[in-house]
């Protein structure tokens, strides 16, 4: 070899190594290698709720997938933003991942209520792992079978309090939905979370509920509770017999899901690999079973179908707020 190709060589090689170790050409290398340590995986809200007793049961599967832990830290408050906040400004490295909800992952539609220091377009969605399951429910004994009953209530009584976790949540919007269809008026009772609202509902301070079904399940079981309708996009398996509110003729204003997301500059490589990850992971019998167990359903979307109805729930919710005149 002539000294001057010799040299052209040497310095190509010299350039592409001195790249390499800035970060700046990974993607031949950066897939292959990762994970080399462990991930964490960032939970907003308290442990033992739905979200985070999911992202546990995925962390599981993923730190056996991986070879390498994932580790959960949950980081609550601020209406889900201070761990939406730290992934979104994280090194996008696929070392700090979130497992979010709407509301960490489309802060800004709820700037009605608290600011967040980031946005939608901050997170990089890289799968959909579950739905929850809002149900409104009655009491077994309740001479109200169904909603078309609920409806009727409201109609003669003037109006209808409803349990739920607070208003502007999935089960609220439907019903201000529902409420301008039907010509009746339906309220928030707002207890702020299922473990008040299950109470309230069981003693008879409001005749109809909202609540996530992971929540009553032993009360169903126990002939306490009846599920009137459920608030997803398809009837769920613990439920195959209780409509959808859909199904019901009353819009659902986004689909609520549980899913994995990255900083925005998450390389497609390390989004692909996980996301090829998620999607094993959801075909395994054990990991479905668990779900069960958490009364949630799999539910998964890849990165890039994810991504595009994140945007939409964004989008859908931001209307929504508007008509409400939620914004200044």
């Amino acid at each position: 070899m002539k000294t001057i190709e010799r040299n052209l060589l040497a310095a190509f090689l010299g350039l592409f190594f001195t790249l390499t170790l800035a970060g700046i050409v990974p993607a031949a290398t950066q897939a292959a290698e990762y994970p080399d340590k462990p991930i964490t995986i960032v939970i907003p809200y308290p442990a033992g709720g739905v979200t985070d007793l999911v992202a546990r049961a995925l962390a599981d599967s993923m730190t056996r997938h991986l070879a390498r832990p994932v580790v959960p830290v949950n980081r609550p408050g601020a209406g889900a933003t201070i761990g939406g906040n730290a992934v979104a400004t994280a090194a996008a490295d696929g070392y700090t991942l979130g497992f979010f909800p709407t509301a960490a992952a489309s802060p800004e539609v709820f700037r009605f209520s608290y600011s967040a220091p980031y946005s939608t377009t901050d997170l990089r969605a890289v799968s959909s792992v579950a739905g929850t399951a809002m149900s409104f429910a009655v009491r077994a004994d309740s001479p109200l079978k169904n909603m078309k009953d609920v409806v009727e209530l409201a109609r003669r009584s003037n109006g209808l309090m409803i349990g739920t976790p607070g208003q502007q949540t999935l089960p609220s919007m439907i019903m201000v939905l529902m409420g301008k269809k039907e010509g009746v008026k339906l309220e928030d009772a707002a207890f702020g979370g299922d473990a008040k609202t299950l109470p309230a509902l069981l003693g008879g301070h409001v005749q109809v509920a909202a609540i996530d079904y992971s929540a009553i399940r032993p009360s169903v079981e126990a002939g306490k509770i009846r599920v009137l309708a459920v608030c997803t996009a398809g009837r769920v398996d613990f439920l195959p017999e209780v409509p959808t509110v859909l199904e019901l003729g009353y819009p659902l204003p986004y689909v609520s899901a549980l899913g994995v997301f990255g900083p925005k500059a998450l390389p497609s490589d390390l989004v692909n690999k996980l996301d090829a990850t998620i999607a094993t992971i959801l075909k395994e019998p054990q990991f479905v079973e668990r779900m069960r167990t958490l009364t949630v359903q799999p539910l998964y979307m890849n990165s890039a179908s994810y991504q595009k109805v994140v945007l939409r729930n964004r989008d859908d919710l931001e209307t929504f707020f508007r008509q409400q005149g939620m914004y200044k």
